[in-house]
């Protein structure tokens, strides 16, 4: 729970400096770039998030982190700040934030589609119209594979579930036969 109110905090600040200076775009960017760094890095990530290591070892190696991705010198200080309130573990879960509300501000919702096999570009549009067309707003979606689902797909979109898969269809047709019984 304090992650999330933490990183909404700091998502909002971020958005409010990325609107003033109209770089809200480019600040998702950079948080991205970051990420990438940290997820690749299990070293980098743990230095910068364990408190065993010195504030200055830290900026340091953070500022040679900045300069080698070449993000902007705002979130160059953001980053820091994050550092001095020792909040550098919530980093993804800023983005996050940061995304939901560039989308809110956008009009804009995220669904999370999962198929049993890969979608091709129609029918992913396809799903994407339709998305649209029940939210009243504009849809990207994400693909997610999982097998098991047999068939089908299930959406996920702020909060409500679309269950469309055979995984479910079959679920469905087993407990009305136990019912029959």
């Amino acid at each position: 729970m304090k992650s999330d109110v933490v990183a909404k905090r700091y998502a909002r600040a971020l958005y409010d400096l990325g609107q003033e200076e109209g770089l809200g775009q480019k600040f998702l960017e950079d948080l991205g770039k970051l990420i990438q760094v940290v997820d690749s890095s299990k070293e980098f990530k743990s230095i910068m998030e364990s408190p065993l290591y010195d504030i200055i070892l830290k900026k340091r190696i953070l500022k040679d982190v900045i300069s080698k991705i070449e993000i902007s010198a705002y979130m160059g200080n953001f980053l820091n700040i994050l550092l001095d309130k020792d909040r550098f573990a919530f980093l993804a879960d800023i983005k996050e934030g940061y995304q939901r509300i560039l989308d809110e501000a956008s009009g804009r919702v995220r669904a999370h589609v999962t198929s049993a096999s890969a979608l091709d570009a129609e029918q992913i549009r396809r799903i994407t119209e339709a998305l649209s067309g029940v939210m009243k707003k504009e849809v990207d979606v994400e693909v997610i594979i999982e097998p098991s689902l047999i068939g089908g797909v299930v959406a996920e979109v702020e909060g409500m579930v679309y269950d469309g898969s055979v995984k479910t269809q079959i679920s469905r047709l087993k407990q009305s036969l136990k019912g029959e019984i």
